[in-house]
């Protein structure tokens, strides 16, 4: 009798695989991100199912720094990510091949996406007293792009500053509010908890070009997997548009997820979040002209080759 019915188990369980498998996706679309604001789309489509109930299988995988990002981008561990012009092209330039689908913030006059700042312990009060002082920031990333960009501005050379290796933001945070180091660039929110904690902002990324935050995915997958992406673009629209309709019922949510300090849940500013738009020929041709400054070679960086109207055509 029991191996009857084990045989019996064993067969119905063939049976349903069958039926059940053409009805499901093969693998999830999964998508890698920081634990930082621009996540929240991501985070609000789980939430109120949006992904679910456009048929899209999704899964959200988090990392604790961009080096782990990339790492899973080029092994191909996940599909898309949240990014930053800069970073995609450098990975473009060493033949890994992402492309932006759309931006996901930017910079507004209200709210800076990365900050210049001055320690609370130091007594500067511009960014031309940063000459002969340090900085604080991470080499080859946004945060120098963004911290030459306002020097340069200011008719200040980027040689004529001390600039410190710190890789890690959180670190970098902390030795700022420790004076362990005058001054320092940092992403939102870390900048605005400084800024509640006494640094002095010094200068921000608004006005300058391509310093957006951006999704991308890989090229291949594009091509493969369209269909399933534009209904992964209209599931985002959908948290987009909840978001910025009433951005204040989210601010727990980023709390838990999203690395928005507790402290400062109830004066944090969020900047809207973008529609369905691509970064302009101009912003990417700013940051291509600062790596061919640093030694970057940017011959494989053409516009084309970096955006994708995926989502421009069929979502938007």
């Amino acid at each position: 009798m029991g191996k009857r019915f084990a045989l019996w188990s064993r067969l119905i369980s063939l049976i349903l695989s069958f039926v059940l498998i053409p009805m499901a996706e093969a693998a999830p679309l999964r998508i890698g991100v920081l634990p930082i604001v621009e996540s929240l789309p991501f985070l609000v489509a789980q939430e109120k199912r949006f992904f679910q109930s456009l048929g899209v299988n999704v899964e959200i995988l988090t990392f604790a720094s961009a080096l782990e990002r990339d790492s899973a981008m080029q092994s191909g561990a996940i599909h898309g990510a949240i990014h930053d012009i800069l970073g995609i092209c450098l990975l473009k330039s060493k033949d890994i091949p992402y492309r932006i689908l759309t931006n996901i913030t930017l910079p507004t006059s209200g709210m800076d996406l990365f900050a210049l700042l001055a320690s609370p312990k130091s007594d500067l009060k511009s960014i031309e007293a940063l000459r002969g002082n340090e900085i604080g920031l991470s080499s080859h990333t946004i945060a120098e792009y963004v911290t030459d960009s306002l020097l340069t501005l200011r008719g200040i050379r980027v040689d004529e500053v001390k600039k410190v290796e710190v890789k890690k933001i959180p670190l970098r945070f902390q030795m700022l509010m420790e004076g362990k180091i005058k001054a320092a660039t940092l992403p939102e929110p870390l900048a605005s908890l400084a800024i509640f904690q006494g640094a002095i902002k010094l200068g921000g990324d608004y006005g300058l070009k391509g310093t957006q935050v951006i999704l991308v995915f890989q090229e291949s997958f594009i091509q493969a997997e369209g269909e399933r992406l534009i209904r992964l673009g209209k599931a985002y629209g959908q948290s987009v548009q909840t978001i910025n309709d009433d951005p204040l019922r989210w601010r727990e949510l980023l709390v838990q997820k999203g690395r928005l300090p507790s402290s400062i849940k109830d004066v944090y500013r969020m900047n809207p979040f973008s529609g369905i738009s691509l970064p302009q020929p101009d912003e990417i041709q700013a940051v291509k002209t600062w790596m061919e400054g640093k030694g970057f070679g940017t011959s494989k960086l053409s516009y084309s080759s970096l955006v994708n109207d995926l989502w421009i055509k069929s979502v938007r």
